[in-house]
């Protein structure tokens, strides 16, 4: 199983991980949006909504377990 997480910022920076641990993936999305992002449709979004993550290959659940989907 790959896990593609995609982080993007309203200035169009946008860094690409994959992973094949689930926990590597949760490190890598609450790095760069926090553990308790606003939860979207098919998206994760920082407090400051300056960054989003998208993810593949898994769901926000997994990636943000405290979070209620």
């Amino acid at each position: 199983m790959h896990i593609k997480v995609t982080y993007s910022t309203i200035d169009r920076f946008r860094k690409v991980a994959r992973f094949v641990k689930i926990e590597n993936a949760r490190a890598f999305a609450h790095k760069w949006v926090g553990p308790h992002p606003e939860i979207g449709s098919g998206y994760a979004v920082s407090g400051d909504g300056i960054g989003k993550i998208q993810v593949e290959g898994a769901t926000l659940a997994e990636l943000f377990p405290e979070r209620t989907i």
